[in-house]
């Protein structure tokens, strides 16, 4: 093509090809973006949708990167609030955390993948995700409380801690939840009888999910209603899961609604059986 050339392709059809590259092929992003000014402008739209400080699919970029990015000044403040929707945090400092927080407030999907301590920026985040230790919200060593601000709009919420203290307190908060369809807790977290207990007062509740680390699964630790799952999702296995469903990919939470909707057709067979085969197809 000679330098006075036109595109061959309409601007909406080259924008969406070029977007649809840097979201399959995240790594591509950098070199997407020297292509030409409007291709950078393109990318940049959506260079920070999601961001971890790992290698993940649908990953474009890093959370130093982000925070570098933050830290140069170059954007208007609702820059990061309006683009960085899924965010995937460990190993950083709280003042880091906060710093990032405090620029990428609107995020829709949030891990918190290690224990975090004052960071203040947290408390005016509104996910819809959510995956935390809950324990990190307790202050002056009282129990958590989960009438606070940051869970009024989460539908999936996942909680990393092993042991709930007073569970009667901590199920009643859970049925207050305007908006929790689905909850994860780990292996050993809650007694079945108060697994039991919690679906029942939470009746909006589409999935229950029980992690486990490793095989085996305990039948002892089944709950007889048909929104309750027992998983093995490990360690290792959960950041792929995560960035898996940030593009709507099959992820637990998803498996788990397949495997219950199975269920309420009469397709797992036994009945009782609350945790995927290879051959339900999920």
């Amino acid at each position: 093509m000679s330098q006075g050339a036109s595109p061959f392709l309409p601007p909406e059809l080259e924008r969406e090809i070029f977007e649809a590259a840097a979201v399959l092929h995240p790594e591509s992003a950098l070199n997407l973006q020297l292509v030409s000014h409007r291709v950078n402008e393109w990318i940049e739209r959506i260079k920070y949708r999601t961001v971890a400080d790992r290698a993940l699919p649908t990953i474009s970029c890093r959370t130093l990167s982000l925070l570098g990015a933050i830290r140069s000044n170059s954007k208007p403040a609702s820059f990061f609030r309006d683009r960085v929707r899924h965010l995937f945090v460990e190993g950083l400092s709280d003042e880091v955390l906060d710093e990032i927080l405090s620029a990428c407030s609107e995020v829709q999907s949030l891990v918190l993948f290690q224990t975090v301590g004052h960071v203040p920026s947290l408390g005016a985040t509104r996910p819809r995700r959510l995956s935390l230790y809950l324990h990190d919200l307790s202050e002056d060593g009282d129990s958590p409380r989960l009438s606070r601000p940051i869970f009024a709009f989460v539908t999936h919420l996942d909680l990393f801690d092993f042991v709930h203290n007073n569970a009667d307190k901590f199920v009643a908060e859970l049925a207050l939840l305007p908006a929790l369809t689905h909850l994860a807790l780990w292996q050993n977290s809650m007694r079945s009888p108060e697994l039991t207990d919690l679906l029942a007062r939470c009746s909006r509740l589409k999935a229950l999910i029980q992690m486990h680390g490793s095989m085996p699964l305990d039948p002892a630790q089944s709950v007889d209603d048909v929104r309750f799952v027992a998983m093995i999702v490990s360690d290792d296995d959960y950041p792929n899961e995560w960035a898996i469903g940030t593009e709507g990919g099959v992820d637990f939470w998803a498996r788990a609604d397949a495997f219950i909707a199975k269920k309420r057709r009469g397709e797992i067979k036994p009945s009782s059986r609350c945790y995927i085969e290879a051959e339900d197809g999920i």
